[in-house]
This record gives structure tokens, C-alpha cells and sequence, in this order.
């Protein structure tokens, strides 16, 4: 292959021959500009244009990791309340029967799935995992009703029954409006200061007059009469560090050292004291330190009403003394 050149010294033109290896060189540099421009094309086009069905798949692993977000918030809210169900079996198992902590081994599920760690890639697993934390949940519920299936076994056992009495299980009024319940122990909003104070009790409201019953067996610790603070109250105490206080009452009907036997009527409901209207303000007090009365309905109110009263109770931001 040859070409023709123009000698300016002889001002004539002459063949300009190529060697073989100029030419391969020419048709080696032609070869790679193509290929580098070949993969710069593909590169933007993989980088900046998807595809449908690349498009497609993208959509649905954010899906996927959204739904998977939210089944885990679920998770993650019963495994709360299955802590919280233990917690209080624990509880009534210590506390109220004096009894021994259930061996809880063999009724509780091994959840192997722990350190798993979430990849929205394979929708399989994420599916597989939930699965099985569901049912390790829901072994847990089921050891749950069988031990709570225990717990009224032993107070329905005429044993124990007598012992039951011994602890503030009833709520003071007879026949109570669920409804009624108003704050429990907490910081409420002061219906006179309007300011957030702890309250040490729960209220109960009912009509002046209302007959107010002594919660558990006990001796009259002490009688107060004021038209301050509390008001006329009464103060019981049940042993086994138990003491009841029922405040803003009316009349009082009992006297201190006497004993009372549950359910026995001890005065009526009133307004005395610092009350912003008639109702019962009273209190479950446990070796010295407040405690939640709600937690001690358990002799009379079912789970249904116990649910209810708790949120209402919880819902009532102020209290009424």
C-alpha cells in the first residue's frame, strides 16, 4: 500500500510506501478508540437510564423494606406486652400469693432469629424470619394464659381465699361505673394550682353519700377528720406491709383499732378537704411507697373491665384534689 508524496526539493511527487507495521498501528488505535467509546456508552447507559423492569424490581424493594419496617414496629410492640404480662405474673406470684416463680423453662421459645440482620435483597428470608419471631411470640402468649390460667385456679381454691382477702383486691365501691374512674398515681394537673403535681391516688367518683367499702380485711389504723388536704379519711392497714387510705369522705362510720373484715362499709363518699367534687380518693400503699391501685382489682374486675379502667384512668390528665 502506497500513497504519493510531494518533494519540495525536486518539485516532484514520489510514492510514499507504509510498512506493515505503521499500518497495523493506525488500525490498532482506530480498534481501541472504538471499544473505549463502546464501554462509555454502556456505562452512561447503565448509570442513567433504567430499564422497566429494572425500575419495576427498585419499586417493590422499597416497598418491601417499608411493610418490613412496619411489621417489625409490630413486633417489637408484642414482645413489650409479653414482657410486661411476665413482669406481672412475677408480681402477683411474689407479692400477692406468696408463692414460687414458675420455672418458665420449656414454655418459652428460643427465638434463633435474634442477630438476624435485614437484607431487603431476598424477600424470601425477611419473610421467613418474621415468621418465626411470630411464633416464638405466640408460644409466649400461650405460657402466658397457662400460667395465668394457674393464677385463678389458685384464687378460685378455697384455700387461698381466705388468704385473699387479706390484700386490697376489690375496688371500695360496690358495683362501680367503669366510666367514673378518674386519675390514677402520677403527675396529674392540680384542679386549684392548675400546675402538674404527683398524685398519690386514684379517684373514683360517685354521688355524696355513695357507701365506701374497706378494700381488704384489716385494723382502722387511724381516723382524720379536716376540712383541709384530704379531708376525713380513714387509713387501714391489711399486714403483710399493706395499708389503705380513702379520703374526702362524708361520714365516717368506724373507729380506730377496730377491725374490718373486706367489703364491710367504712364511710360514705364526700367532698371534704381540698376536692374540686364528691369522689374517693384513694390509695394502695406497699411497704411505705405508692403503688398503683389499679393493679390490685384483680379479685373483682374482669380483663376486659380492668382494660377499660386503665385507660381511662391513663387518659385523665387531671386529678380532682
Amino acid at each position: 500500500m502506497s500513497d504519493l508524496k510531494y518533494d519540495k526539493d525536486n518539485l516532484e511527487f514520489t510514492e510514499d510506501r507504509k510498512s506493515f507495521g505503521k499500518i497495523l498501528l493506525v488500525v490498532g488505535k482506530y480498534f481501541v478508540m472504538s471499544l473505549f467509546l463502546a464501554v462509555l456508552y454502556y456505562v452512561v447507559f447503565a448509570l442513567f437510564i433504567s430499564t422497566d423492569r429494572e425500575k419495576r424490581m427498585m419499586a417493590e424493594s422499597r416497598l418491601i423494606a417499608r411493610q418490613y419496617d412496619m411489621l417489625e414496629d409490630k413486633v417489637e410492640i408484642l414482645e413489650g406486652t409479653v414482657s410486661g404480662l411476665e413482669a406481672a405474673d412475677e408480681e402477683i406470684y411474689y407479692e400477692v400469693f406468696n408463692s414460687y416463680i414458675p420455672d418458665y423453662t420449656g414454655y418459652y421459645y428460643t427465638d434463633s432469629s435474634a442477630s438476624y440482620h435485614r437484607d431487603t435483597t431476598y424477600g424470601s428470608a425477611i419473610v421467613f424470619s418474621s415468621m418465626e419471631r411470630l411464633k416464638g411470640l405466640s408460644s409466649r402468649f400461650s405460657a402466658c394464659a397457662a400460667l395465668l390460667g394457674e393464677v385463678i385456679d389458685t384464687v378460685n381454691s378455697h384455700a387461698r381465699k381466705d388468704a385473699l382477702t387479706s390484700y386490697p383486691s376489690i375496688v371500695p365501691i360496690n358495683d362501680f361505673p367503669i366510666m367514673s374512674t378518674g386519675a390514677s398515681v402520677g403527675r396529674r394537673m392540680h384542679p386549684f394550682y392548675k400546675e402538674v403535681t404527683y398524685h398519690s391516688g386514684l379517684d373514683l367518683v360517685a354521688p355524696a353519700g355513695t357507701e365506701v367499702v374497706a378494700s381488704a380485711d384489716g385494723t382502722v389504723l387511724a381516723v382524720d377528720r379536716s376540712k383541709k388536704l384530704q379531708g376525713n379519711r380513714v387509713t387501714i392497714d391489711h399486714g403483710n406491709g399493706y395499708t389503705t387510705v380513702y379520703a374526702h369522705l362524708s361520714d365516717i362510720f368506724v373507729r380506730k383499732g377496730q377491725k374490718v373484715r373486706q367489703g364491710a362499709v367504712i364511710a360514705e363518699v364526700g367532698n371534704s378537704g381540698t376536692s374540686f367534687a364528691p369522689h374517693l380518693h384513694y390509695e394502695v400503699v406497699l411497704n411505705g411507697k405508692h403503688v398503683d391501685p389499679l393493679n390490685y382489682f384483680f379479685g373483682e374486675l374482669t380483663p376486659d373491665q380492668y382494660r377499660q379502667m386503665m385507660t381511662v384512668a391513663m387518659n385523665t390528665g387531671q386529678s380532682l384534689d
